[in-house]
Order: C-alpha cells, then structure tokens, then sequence
C-alpha cells in the first residue's frame, strides 16, 4: 500500500508540472519577474514532493524490519483470546442456567441414574436388582435478571411406582451479584443441612433431616456469608394426633453459612435450626405410616456442617440432631416397657481423594456414618462405605461402592445382626 501510494504521488506531481506548461506557452510575452516566481512554484513543488517520497521511504523500512509478532497475533495472544471468548460463553450459560436451551428464556439440563445392587438386609436375605433409580428432568427460567424459576421433575426408582412428581418448583427474586437480599417461594428443600457426598447412597444425615416442602425462603448472600430464614408448611401440635393435618404453616427455621474458595482450596461451614424436625421426609412419613398427621410437641432440630479441600483432598462431616425427644408414641426408642421418646441423631464423616487416571478424572472416598436413638425410622447404628467413580467420558460416569451396616442391638429394638451392599451405577448427566 505505502508503494501504491509513492507511486501516486510522483504522478501528481508530475501532472502538476504538465498543468504549469500551458500556462507559459499560452501567456501572451510574460514579463521576467512572471517567469521567476513559476520556477520558485516548480521548485517548492519538487522539494515537497522529494520529502514526502522520503518518509513514505522510512516507513516502509519500519514495516519491513518490524518482527512477524507486532504484524499479527502470536500463538500466545491467540490462545489468550480464545480463552477469554471460552470464558465469557461459560459465564453466560451458567447464568441462563447451565443446559442446552429450549427456547430464549428456558434451559434444560438433567440426569439419569442407572443401578446394579445386591447385598444382605438385617434378616439375612440376599437381593439382587438392576434399577433405574432416579432421572431428572430440570428446567431453569430466566426472563428478566431479578427472576429466576426452577422445576425439577423426578422418577426416584426406589419407590416401587413409576409415576413422575415434582421435586422442586420455585421462584427466586433478586439478582445477588448487584444486591445481595433474594428471596424464593414454592415447593422447596430447606436450608437444614449440607448433605454433600462422594457416595452413592444418601448419608444417614439426609436420612435423618432433609426437609422438602412448600415454603419460602428469604436470605442475604455477602462477601462469602449466607444467612437465610425460611418458613414452610408442617407438622403443628395437636392433642390429638391422628385429627391434625401437615398442611399449615407450622414450619420454620434459620440458617447461615460461609464459604470461601481459592485456586487449589476451600472451605465451607454452616448450621441451621429447625423448630420441628419432624418436618424431616424420613419422620413425616413414619408418622403418617402409623395414623399420625401432627405431634404432641413439636421436637426443634439442629444442624452443623463442615466440608475442606486441599489440592486432591477433600473431608465432609456433618452432625444433624433432635434437641428433645418425641413422645413415645410418636417415635420410640428400646421395646416394651423399657421403651422411651427417641432424640434421633445422625452423624457422616468422608475422606475423598481425587485424581486422573487415563485423563479421567477418577475420585476414592472412605467414610463411616453413625445414628443413635434411630432404630424406629429404620437407620443402621453404624455404617462403614468406601467407594470410586471415573468419569468415563463427557457427562458420563461409571461407580463403584460397597457398605457394611451394622443394626442396634435387641435391647434397643434391632436385630443385633449386620448387612451389606454393593451397587454399580452409570451415571449420565446433560
């Protein structure tokens, strides 16, 4: 281009001359002085033109002797770019909700869950089973930036029926990044407890505490700290339990957490109360098993986590527990006149290590799970897991785990015997 351009202007100059010629050969006898002040123009015009062609000539040099890496991208600022536009596209879809999406406001993301189990239960008989035990259909809805919805549709295999529910169907108002209150209404698992796990089974804490009804939940997310308050519908007391029903709003509780999260390690550590943990699924269904559909006083409940990572390390445990005791007739604890109120507990401790192995990346957990005062809601005393996963390809994992039980002893209403299980699952998530 800078060629082009020296060319140009060497023809305009000399254009400029051609168009001084016939101003002398027409001029009618022009006087000296005329002639003297046409060269002077002449001149100025050569001059101009010599050192205009001399810096076109210098840049041209500059051009030529600059490297190959200021002319276009390096492999490094390349790389540096795609990772920008890599990022940017993951921000958008983690906040339009993380799958693939169904039209401009919904996104649709899941899981499918396939078993292989067989073990030994308290009584000593053996199983054995493939079961599809749980898909999930998720849909997130994202119209505007202060609301968001979630519906979570289910088939959990293990309950002997093949009819689809709602597991979760709320509305989250706030957008946290620029303000840190929100609030969510509709059918909702309460914030009591973490429950997080590498195994396959639910631990003995879920079991005991996990808390999924219709309710709201109203919190504040700031510099790492969440603090929530949340309301649902529950069990109310009753001087008779069998007339009372668990459709009010009988339920609530608070909650509050920190995390922090650096490049190889983190952290997290929370608590939440309860005032009815009886509200529990695990409970609420004992109770309506037997004719009851509210309690004689309701049993307030409390929650404490903790869960570190450290490079490949990481360590989960938890401790969720009954503050009273429910009345004998509710839940019981010991067998015939020796029998009392149970104060169930639970507690799940895990040590998990993560790796790659084949550029798979591949996770060992070992852990040990306690109750006490739980025989009643059919939860081992003691329970021994260990188990490993190996993402085998994109969304697809294949895992491996085994549990030894061990149930209460005859004085306090179990079998004094011990079971085990080994379950494989294939696990694909989209």
């Amino acid at each position: 281009m800078i060629k082009t351009f020296h060319r140009t202007l060497t023809l305009a100059t000399i254009g400029s001359l051609c168009l001084l010629a016939p101003s002398l050969s027409h001029a009618a006898s022009p006087s000296k002085s005329e002639i003297e002040q046409l060269k002077q123009q002449v001149q100025q015009l050569m001059q101009q033109n010599q050192q205009l062609s001399q810096r076109l000539s210098e840049m041209e040099k500059n051009v030529q002797t600059q490297p190959a890496s200021s002319q276009t991208f390096s492999k490094e600022d390349q790389a540096r770019h795609k990772s920008m536009i890599e990022e940017e596209v993951a921000r958008q879809v983690k906040e339009k909700g993380g799958g693939p999406s169904i039209n401009e406001f919904v996104s649709l993301s899941g899981s499918i869950e396939g078993d292989y189990k067989l073990g030994k239960d308290f009584q000593g008989d053996h199983s054995s089973a493939f079961v599809l035990d749980t898909v999930d259909l998720i849909f997130d809805i994202k119209v505007t930036d202060w609301a968001t919805g979630k519906i979570v549709v289910e088939y959990d295999g293990t309950e002997g029926n093949e009819d689809l529910y709602i597991d979760e169907a709320h509305i989250t108002l706030g957008k946290t990044e620029n303000m840190p209150f929100f609030l969510t209404g509709g059918k909702i698992y309460a914030p009591f407890g973490d429950f997080s796990t590498n195994m396959i089974q639910d631990p003995l804490t879920q079991t005991l505490g996990e808390i999924n009804a219709a309710g709201v939940i109203a919190g504040i997310e700031k510099a790492g700290f969440t603090a929530s308050l949340f309301s649902y519908n529950g069990f109310g007391e009753n001087s008779d339990p069998t007339d009372g029903d668990n459709d009010s709003i009988n339920g609530f509780g608070a909650a509050l957490t920190y995390s922090y999260e650096a490049e190889d390690r983190g952290f997290k550590v929370g608590g939440a109360w309860v005032n009815n943990i009886g509200d529990s699924s695990t409970i609420t269904d004992y109770l309506e098993d037997g004719g009851t559909y509210s309690v004689f006083d309701q049993v307030s409940g409390l929650a404490l986590f903790f869960g570190g990572n450290f490079k490949g390390f990481s360590l989960q445990t938890e401790y969720v527990t009954a503050l009273d005791s429910f009345d004998v007739s509710e839940v019981a604890h010991g067998v015939d006149e020796a029998a009392v109120g149970a104060e169930p507990s639970a507690w799940n401790s895990e040590l998990a290590y993560t790796t790659a192995i084949m550029d798979k990346k591949t996770v060992f957990a070992v852990g040990y799970q306690k109750s006490w005062e739980a025989v009643a809601l059919e939860l081992p005393e003691h329970r021994y897991i260990a188990s490993a996963s190996i993402a085998i390809f994109d969304g697809t994992t294949l895992a491996f785990e085994f549990y030894h039980d061990e149930d209460y002893s005859l004085a306090d209403g179990g079998t004094d015997n011990s079971g085990h299980g080994f379950t494989t699952r294939l696990a694909y998530e989209f």
